[in-house]
């Protein structure tokens, strides 16, 4: 869905590092899916984080990706996803805990969490400018309607 409103976003403008972050967020998270790297799937979706997060490195150094505030935004989801996926496999597969316990409710809360904000990221396209802009529309308004700046 990211993809797409950044795809259409970016028609008419010469700015299309959103849209292609956008890109690699969506070959990451279809290619997850469909193509296992190794056996277990909380290993994969871990290699697929560390995948992504050297793509988006990758298409900074080489500038089609502008160094910008969703870029920095979605290497730290994927490195924080990447690491409760560690230790959720760790907690399954190496402990083998069978018994439900906090750690399985915050992992679950915080990997959407962390996944919608990184879309939101994006949609937003969070960068000094548009926080800028984002801020000056929103003014307060006091009982007469006029403005308080």
């Amino acid at each position: 869905m990211a993809f797409l409103y950044c795809l259409v976003k970016s028609i008419n403008t010469p700015h299309k590092s959103s849209l292609y972050l956008a890109a690699i967020m969506l070959c990451s998270y279809v290619l997850s899916d469909y193509l296992y790297i190794v056996k277990h799937v909380y290993l994969n979706w871990m290699f697929y984080d560390f995948l992504t997060i050297a793509f988006i490195i990758l298409a900074i150094k080489k500038a089609f990706v502008t160094p910008s505030l969703p870029a920095y935004l979605i290497i730290i989801g994927l490195t924080i996803n990447s690491l409760l996926v560690s230790l959720i496999y760790y907690d399954l597969y190496i402990l083998g805990t069978i018994k439900e316990w906090w750690f399985w409710s915050f992992y679950s809360i915080s990997i959407n969490m962390i996944d919608l904000l990184m879309v939101a990221s994006l949609v937003l396209n969070l960068d000094p400018v548009n926080i800028n802009r984002y801020t000056k529309t929103i003014t307060l308004k006091d009982k007469s309607g006029i403005s308080n700046e």
